[in-house]
């Protein structure tokens, strides 16, 4: 198990060009309003006709329609109640949701740039010096530590950094196929490059070193000198058909499981990677909680800390760095942690960028 656990929120992906969840819905209008993303422009109108059809909602209650956790969250539950107001036929509700998830992907696609070097492509900043620190606590700290990552988001920008730096990454689902320091990251609510076998419905992950084999320089919407978009998701039909031994069936979309929901139906696939999750936390002596703000909403992780963080081994520092000067995120991590752990915390109003140097600092190099 990990001396050091890493928890990366969204915030960690704005900064490498990803929209926040609760602006994620403004971003998504803005491309299709600018004809930035034709090719997927259905999805997109079925997303905003079902928001549309949501106001009905407020009459009687409180929706927020702005934000894009909330809106999967209604859908999935209202395809298990067979109900969601604007939607008249039941049977539209999962197009809906495919839908929502093919604007989450194809948002996330068009917004993160990956600088480019001739024909390679490099991680979007901060990625590449995070990924420079993890090989530096693996290889060069003193004490020598073991690392994982837990993150919450769908994008590939550590999965990029970690490949390039020979960290593998582990997904747990299925081991990376090279990587001499492979790193377990364990992507909670799925991933781009993850998709579900028609069949036995288990998670295959496109690994990019197999994905970067088959496209040495991904083509994307936005690609010039000195950046390109990595379109990985729309490649997983192809690969798994084409290039997988056997081949095999996958279902369209990726594995982008709701932020916000009780994730049954989910439980199955991604057990392992929620076990390993719990695991590493039980064993963790440093804990770094970066870009994640806690919302009130996400049941999920609160009760994956509690009963995951229980564990013999002596809890050192839990630091969460975070932009928010306000308090509240502050706060909403003073009532997730018990007396013992909050003795070892400490939050620090700083950017995932920022973080980076003060979490090498507490770690000396070996003589």
């Amino acid at each position: 198990m990990s001396n050091v656990v890493f928890i990366l929120g969204a915030g960690a992906s704005k900064q490498a060009g990803a929209p926040l969840m609760a602006n994620f819905l403004d971003v998504a209008s803005d491309l299709l309003w600018s004809n930035l993303v034709n090719d997927k422009r259905e999805h997109f109108e079925r997303v905003f006709n079902a928001i549309g059809g949501l106001q009905a909602v407020h009459s009687k209650a409180q929706l927020d329609l702005n934000n894009i956790e909330s809106i999967f969250t209604a859908l999935e539950l209202g395809r298990i109640i067979q109900r969601v107001p604007g939607i008249e036929d039941p049977n539209d509700i999962p197009l809906a949701i495919a839908s929502l998830k093919e604007l989450i992907v194809k948002t996330l696609e068009v917004t993160i740039a990956f600088p480019r070097y001739k024909d390679d492509i490099k991680p979007p900043r901060p990625y590449e010096a995070f990924a420079t620190l993890v090989k530096y606590l693996v290889t060069e700290a003193y004490p020598k530590k073991t690392v994982s990552v837990l993150t919450f988001n769908y994008d590939i920008a550590v999965d990029c950094a970690f490949f390039l730096e020979d960290l593998g990454p582990n997904y747990i689902i299925e081991s990376a196929p090279r990587g001499r320091h492979a790193v377990d990251l364990l992507k909670l609510h799925g991933s781009l490059n993850w998709a579900i076998e028609k069949e036995s419905k288990k998670i295959r992950p496109l690994h990019l070193h197999n994905s970067l084999k088959k496209w040495p320089l991904p083509i994307g919407f936005r690609e010039n000198k000195f950046e390109v978009n990595y379109s990985i998701a729309s490649h997983l039909v192809e690969y798994f058909a084409q290039h997988a031994t056997p081949a095999i069936e996958v279902e369209p979309e990726p594995v982008i499981v709701p932020p916000s929901w009780n994730k049954a139906d989910y439980h199955q696939a991604l057990s392992p990677v929620w076990a390993s999750a719990a695991n590493h936390l039980s064993e963790a002596e440093s804990i770094f909680i970066i870009g994640y703000s806690l919302p009130e909403t996400d049941s999920f992780f609160r009760h994956l800390f509690a009963l995951g963080s229980a564990g013999k081994s002596a809890l050192r520092r839990i630091i969460v760095f975070n932009p928010d000067s306000s308090g509240e995120t502050d706060k909403r991590f003073q009532t997730l942690l018990g007396p013992g752990s909050k003795a070892r915390y400490e939050y620090r109003p700083n950017t995932f960028e920022q973080s980076l140097p003060q979490i090498q600092k507490m770690f000396p190099k070996r003589n």
